[in-house]
């Protein structure tokens, strides 16, 4: 009788989960700005809590902490402004030269297009006059395709602005009653096993500490070599670009876009060698590789307690579901998935099931 009930619990438990994945998946796009202001609350919390402690009032501590963020960020944003006015002005200096470096480059193009047989350029012309026709149609459907894209694009803005002031909302609400709801949840769980949930709970709740201690000694580690790395290729600004881009390493190919697009630039305007700019592109694939293969599954693997195969898994499988934000969050999610799934098997292998 107890194998029968055992067995129906557990078909009734994967299915439910297996439900929620679906709905999960199904309704991401809306529940994305939610899951973002539970993740920062989840980690601010403690930084209420130790305001709490100097008795202070839950609310008055959470309106303090976001304003103290709020005016980090502004303080970031003032003293950022003056190094891209500096940017700037020495971008409108250099205008002469990047025109002349464009002029190399389309050089060989001119040169070409001189050098063709007068023949091939009237064959070339006729055949795209025979093609001329078909532009009405394609003309119709780019439009189609551009007025639906600009929608599309549209709705993304819009539900972006959105984000911006949910995301806020939901956070301040979700700080201040953070330790409500947990007890409230609590409650529902039957007295004899609510001693089991709060230490499960306590075991993920160390796991995703430990993540984010990981992913910060990753970015600090990717910020020393890229600033290493331009530094010996004689990039300018190695350490700022190096620096940026360990920083936003913490999601996923964006540190790479945002260091290496501006790395290459700089060091073919300031080097005028192509040697120079395949150096850096080196140097951006051997600190990823790195970071791929070695950094990332030992230091965040071994922090959360997953295999270095089952973090790499884990990234291109949340990037698949979930694109960007199944990628940052794929790791701490299998991570959890552990945790639970360490529990369940010592339970089963408690139970009658395992051991009649």
């Amino acid at each position: 009788m107890n194998q029968e009930k055992n067995k129906n619990l557990i078909f009734i438990s994967f299915f439910i989960m297996l439900g929620v994945c679906i709905l999960l998946y199904f309704s991401r796009r809306v529940i994305a700005p939610f899951f973002i202001a539970f993740a920062l609350a989840y980690l601010l919390d403690p930084l209420v809590d130790r305001l709490v402690s100097f008795k202070l009032s839950r609310t008055l501590s959470v309106l303090i902490l976001m304003l103290t963020f709020f005016l980090l960020a502004l303080g970031c944003v003032l003293l950022l402004i003056p190094v891209f006015s500096m940017q700037a002005e020495n971008l409108a200096k250099n205008i002469p030269t990047y025109v002349g470096v464009f002029q190399q480059w389309m050089r060989p193009v001119l040169d070409l297009i001189h050098g063709l047989d007068s023949a091939r350029v009237e064959e070339f012309i006729q055949e795209g006059l025979s093609r001329f026709g078909e532009l009405p149609m394609k003309a119709l459907q780019f439009s189609s395709k551009f007025v639906w894209g600009s929608i599309s694009n549209l709705f993304n803005i819009i539900l972006m602005l959105a984000n911006l002031v949910i995301i806020p909302v939901v956070m301040f609400y979700l700080l201040r009653d953070f330790d409500a709801i947990n007890n409230k949840l609590l409650a529902l769980v039957p007295p004899r096993l609510q001693a089991k949930v709060e230490e499960v709970m306590r075991d993920i709740d160390q796991v995703l500490s430990r993540f984010v201690r990981g992913q910060l000694m990753v970015a600090g580690l990717m910020g020393l070599m890229y600033s290493a790395g331009l530094f010996l290729c004689d990039t300018p600004m190695s350490l700022s670009l190096g620096m940026m881009a360990g920083l936003f390493n913490i999601v996923p190919y964006l540190g790479l876009i945002l260091g290496l697009v501006p790395s290459v630039l700089l060091t073919y305007i300031d080097s005028q060698e192509w040697l120079s700019v395949v150096s850096v592109v080196g140097v951006f694939a051997i600190a990823q590789a790195i970071e791929g293969m070695v950094i990332t599954p030992r230091v965040v693997g071994d922090n959360i307690g997953l295999h270095p195969v089952a973090v790499i898994l884990a990234v291109l499988l949340g990037g698949e579901l979930f694109g960007i934000a199944g990628m940052i969050l794929g790791v701490p999610g299998v991570a959890v998935i552990n945790v639970l799934l360490s529990r369940g098997i010592a339970q089963y292998k408690g139970s009658t099931l395992y051991s009649p």
